[in-house]
């Protein structure tokens, strides 16, 4: 096994591995190896971790990279078997211990009977990798204890490891002068580059998952197109979809997670929408038509999903008064608690009881717009008069308070404070790429245009 550090500016190059080595011999096994598993030879992890002190200060690695020259003989997480080392000639013990609902990091560590004091000190060493408040039913705990050799006392702890992502594990390991130090190690995965395309037969959805796409990117992908797209009104059977993405896999090609949405296309009727994804030079991302315009429009086109239109926007005879009256917005049948989303950005100007209206939200969104939602059955919580609120947010549930029939969503849009018929409002992107950026998205729109001309990545569907 080879050992390879980096930044010691305190040492010689030629001392480097030398002191490295003698250093490791004399701390505690669970940071020994920093995590590392079996695996094959040539692999390689990198684990990081913050600064600390080891005989007398002179040791603090900032980074390790640990390489697997040959195959070591299969070992639990966080252990190295050192024969000369006096902690583990007996072996150390090893749990998995599974977090249960309304669980802490702590008491889990309790259970497996470690001291309330180590269990602190170990939980808040970690803190500088992994936030434990992110613990969750069902996540796994492996914790390293000594056993009852030598100085060693009945249930020290070594040390602890947790998933923190799908490419990382995050843990800390006992240092030389009985502290812990934190650190991370990077999951050899592979990415790759996947697309998926179809024609539906039943829902874009379903359709999408039985061509090999995966939930999560078949459900960003819906989200990309909710500005233009009404999909319980505008999707018919065979339209088409087609969607590149990235995934990432494991050493046995499973797909162990599935990344970004590179290109994402929609055919409805005789109408296609692209999108293209695009990365700023600070990191954001957005998404952008063939022309540059950004798909994000000012408000959504329906805020809550899977409901039906049971009352359109005009004249029409009243259910309750039995009369015909002016019908100024849009009704949206849905099963009572069904979550509500704000149609775009704004600040809210009412949240509370109005009237016939019932439990009612009304947001002004900055450009002469404002939008209304009534008839809830619930006003979610933080949603007040002046409190501003994001585009897709949950500002309440459908219900049926005030004067209703039923469980549904009455909508408005009002222009000016008139109301104008929701459907045929039509907005423009908000933003546009120029100059360099729209040069740096023609270039990798290109690169995606000839890839899919060429037919790669291939199709899922078609290797199933």
């Amino acid at each position: 096994m080879a050992l390879l550090l980096r930044r010691q500016p305190r040492l010689g190059r030629r001392n480097r591995k030398r002191k490295l080595t003698a250093t490791l011999r004399h701390l505690a096994p669970a940071f020994i190896v920093l995590g590392l598993t079996c695996a094959g030879a040539g692999a390689a992890y990198t684990a990081v971790a913050p600064a600390f002190k080891a005989n007398g200060g002179l040791f603090q690695p900032q980074s390790l990279v640990v390489a697997i020259e040959q195959a070591p003989e299969p070992m639990l997480p966080g252990v190295v078997r050192l024969p000369s080392d006096p902690l583990v000639a007996g072996g150390p013990i090893e749990a998995d211990a599974e977090v249960s609902s309304g669980d802490t990091l702590s008491a889990v560590l309790a259970r497996a009977g470690v001291a309330s004091e180590e269990a602190a000190r170990s939980v808040q060493a970690l803190r500088e990798v992994y936030d434990p408040r992110t613990l969750r039913d069902g996540d796994t705990v492996s914790i390293s204890l000594a056993p009852d050799i030598g100085e060693a006392a009945p249930g020290r702890l070594l040390g602890i490891q947790l998933v923190k992502s799908f490419d990382r594990i995050a843990g800390v390991g006992r240092t030389l002068d009985g502290g812990f130090a934190s650190y991370e190690i990077l999951k050899p995965l592979k990415l790759e580059r996947a697309r998926g395309a179809g024609t539906i037969a039943s829902s874009l959805f379903v359709d999408g998952v039985n061509a090999g796409v995966p939930v999560r990117s078949m459900a960003s992908f819906i989200r990309l197109f909710s500005f233009d797209v009404d999909f319980q009104r505008d999707v018919k059977e065979g339209d088409k979809f087609d969607i590149v993405y990235d995934r990432y896999v494991d050493r046995d090609g499973s797909v162990v997670h599935s990344g970004d949405i590179l290109f994402a296309s929609l055919e409805i009727g005789d109408r296609r929408i692209t999108l293209y994804r695009h990365e700023y030079a600070d990191g954001q991302v957005k998404y952008f038509n063939e022309d540059g315009r950004g798909n994000k429009k000012a408000l959504l086109r329906t805020p809550v999903d899977g409901a039906r239109i049971s009352s359109g926007f005009g004249k029409r005879r009243h259910p309750i008064l039995r009369y015909s009256r002016m019908h100024k917005g849009i009704d949206f049948a849905a099963p009572s608690g069904t979550p509500i989303k704000a149609a775009g950005d704004g600040v809210v100007k009412m949240a509370g009881w109005n009237g016939t209206f019932g439990r009612y939200i009304r947001i002004k969104h900055g450009n002469s717009y404002d939008t209304a939602y009534a008839h809830l059955r619930r006003i979610a919580g933080g949603v007040k008069p002046g409190e501003r609120v994001r585009q897709g947010q949950i500002i309440g549930y459908v219900g049926t308070s005030g004067r209703s029939t039923g469980p549904h969503l009455h909508y408005e849009i009002l222009k000016d404070n008139k109301q104008v018929n929701p459907q045929q409002v039509r907005f423009q992107s908000a933003e546009a790429l120029s100059g360099k950026e729209l040069q740096r998205f023609k270039r990798f729109k290109d690169t995606i245009d000839a890839e899919l001309r060429n037919g790669a990545p291939q199709n899922l569907a078609s290797t199933r």
